[in-house]
């Protein structure tokens, strides 16, 4: 079965994490996409108060394993009421492909592409 999680720590992505000029970061997060254990593909993000900062998607050429983990990292930017997403690097040709930005590097609002998601920023996790 297959989970999203967000990791605890960045250990094991330190040197993507140095190929990304990040390795001093320490705010940066990582997100796994775990099946049976086994990290088939990460998420790479900054959540900041009033914004989330994509820097990586790896998704062994999977679309679809794309779309989870992003829209993951996403919600948790959303519950957390945060409305503007930046991605770098190539982040944002995966979120073009996805259909969430057309041009680009922004989504704002991010809660659009959960249907709205109106009670994101009134039910804040903070």
């Amino acid at each position: 079965m297959l989970q999203i999680i967000k990791k605890d720590g960045v250990k094991g992505y330190e040197n993507i994490l140095r190929e990304l000029c990040l390795e001093n970061d320490e705010s940066v997060s990582v997100s796994e996409a775990l099946n049976g254990g086994k990290a088939d593909g990460f998420g790479i993000y900054k959540l900041e108060p009033d914004l989330i900062t994509v820097y990586k998607i790896s998704d062994n050429n999977d679309l679809m394993l794309a779309d989870g983990i992003l829209r993951s990292i996403l919600f948790l930017a959303a519950s957390r009421g945060v409305e503007k997403a930046v991605f770098e690097n190539d982040s944002p040709d995966i979120a073009k492909k996805l259909g969430l930005i057309k041009s680009g590097n922004i989504l704002e609002p991010i809660s659009d592409i959960f249907g709205g998601c109106e009670s994101c920023k009134a039910n804040a996790i903070t």
